[in-house]
């Protein structure tokens, strides 16, 4: 074989490899092939991931409700619009929360004990 026959069959070979190899990404990142015309409730949706077309072939989101369900949908749709501002809200609220359980105090409490203090054990008083 000659050198320009060897040099245009690996050409060739690796254009098929990336062909094949972004095929199978594709198809690993992008669940959503067509949308659903279902209409979900926003409290059965858990969390949602956006699809982009540049990357999907199709512009999609992709809910996971409570059940463990997936549905893609149109992200045109009004109550989609809402479902993910739903989600959003829903999110940042369970952020702040934890953000407040987790924070440190922000004021300092002092105790002060009364010039006579009663044992609870015994019942007696006793002197500061």
């Amino acid at each position: 074989m000659s050198c320009v026959s060897i040099t245009l069959l690996l050409c060739l070979a690796t254009m098929l490899l990336a062909h094949v190899t972004c095929q199978t990404v594709g198809r690993l990142l992008c669940t959503c092939l067509k949308t659903s015309e279902a209409v979900l409730h926003k409290e059965d949706i858990k969390s949602y991931k956006i699809h982009k077309a540049d990357i999907c072939h199709i512009d999609a989101i992709e809910f996971k409700t409570v059940s463990g369900l997936t549905f893609c949908s149109n992200p045109q749709k009004p109550w989609v619009k809402r479902a993910i501002e739903f989600v959003d809200k829903k999110w940042s609220a369970l952020e702040t929360t934890a953000h407040l359980l987790n924070s440190a105090p922000t004021s300092k409490t002092t105790l002060t004990w009364p010039a006579t203090a009663r044992d609870v054990t015994t019942g007696m008083t006793m002197d500061k």
